[in-house]
């Protein structure tokens, strides 16, 4: 059951190239400072602003959750940096 203010949010069924990932995450954290969502941190792997280290990708699999602050539905981004693969969409997991 989505609202207002998540019915319109931009998905990604698939990511197909590691820039498809950067910009997730970008939409990701203007949904988060607008306020409209909360980033879930103790269901997400490593924050959205340290997804990269000097040596590359923060971790081989990453999943970051966000939440309407109106409704309580869920959104899900998963990534797989090795084998280059991953998506954004509404629900858990």
């Amino acid at each position: 059951m989505m609202c207002e203010h998540c019915r319109n949010i931009q998905t990604w069924r698939k990511f197909d190239a590691p820039n498809d990932y950067l910009a997730c995450i970008a939409y990701i954290q203007q949904l988060v400072e607008k306020n409209e969502f909360a980033f879930i941190a103790e269901e997400s792997t490593c924050p959205l602003e340290r997804i990269k280290t000097e040596d590359g990708w923060a971790d081989e699999i990453m999943v970051h959750m966000i939440r309407c602050k109106h409704c309580g539905q869920p959104f899900t981004c998963v990534v797989n940096t090795y084998r280059g693969s991953g998506h954004f969409k509404k629900g858990k997991g």
